[in-house]
């Protein structure tokens, strides 16, 4: 999927938060590790996209960094485990598209 850089730098602003609540609401110190593990290489990408300057935001994304590879493999298990990391309701609900569009994009 091909998408621009400012597309890019708002899925993962936008994914962050949801991770963050995912991340409280965990009741497993494995869940805990995988999503901080996932922010903090998220964050990094993120880092990287907020460099760019406005006027290139409508160039095509391409990852800045290897750490949003990195993170791949483990949106894809929290995918496949979300109703186990994720209790409550309203967070499985926003957090999953969230998830599927970021794993699309990114891949």
């Amino acid at each position: 999927m091909s998408i621009t850089i400012l597309q890019a730098t708002q899925e993962i602003d936008d994914l962050l938060p949801l991770l963050d609540r995912a991340y409280w609401e965990a009741n497993s110190i494995d869940h805990k590790d995988t999503i901080h593990n996932v922010i903090w290489l998220l964050t990094q990408e993120a880092i990287e996209l907020h460099k760019v300057s406005i006027q290139d935001g409508h160039y095509r994304y391409e990852p800045v960094t290897e750490t949003i590879r990195h993170a791949l493999p483990q949106m894809r298990y929290l995918v496949e485990n979300l109703s186990e990391v994720c209790r409550r309701t309203n967070t499985h609900k926003v957090l999953s598209p969230a998830l599927h569009s970021a794993i699309t994009i990114f891949d």
